[in-house]
């Protein structure tokens, strides 16, 4: 689902920066970031919810890329799509809730 924040990355090997969740569940995100970095690698992810003033922290890996390219898949920024290794259930619980109020914000606008 669409969930656009500003989170702080650290990427094995790379310096650590920030860049954008564009898409989240609890499975994992897609991050939008003109550095894409390699499948496979490590990361570690920062990001805040709404409502809560303790951000979520979680590691995960690097299972897609999505460079810059003329035709971009579904439309997506470049970036890379990100399975999460670590969410404990706190941080799934919050991650549950953002879906959950999208899915409800959805309902209500097609039924109008």
């Amino acid at each position: 689902m669409p969930f656009v924040r500003r989170c702080e990355l650290e990427i094995e090997g790379q310096p650590a920066g920030s860049a954008f969740i564009v898409n989240i569940n609890v499975l994992g995100a897609y991050v939008a970031r003109d550095v894409i970095p390699s499948v496979g690698q490590a990361v570690r992810l920062r990001f805040d919810t709404p409502g809560h003033a303790v951000a979520v922290q979680t590691e995960g890996t690097i299972v897609w890329a999505n460079p810059r390219q003329t035709h971009p898949v579904h439309s997506l920024p470049p970036g890379f799509g990100l399975r999460f290794d670590s969410l404990g259930a706190a941080a799934r619980e919050r991650i549950e809730a953002v879906v959950s109020a999208w899915t409800v914000r959805q309902g209500t606008t097609r039924r109008r």
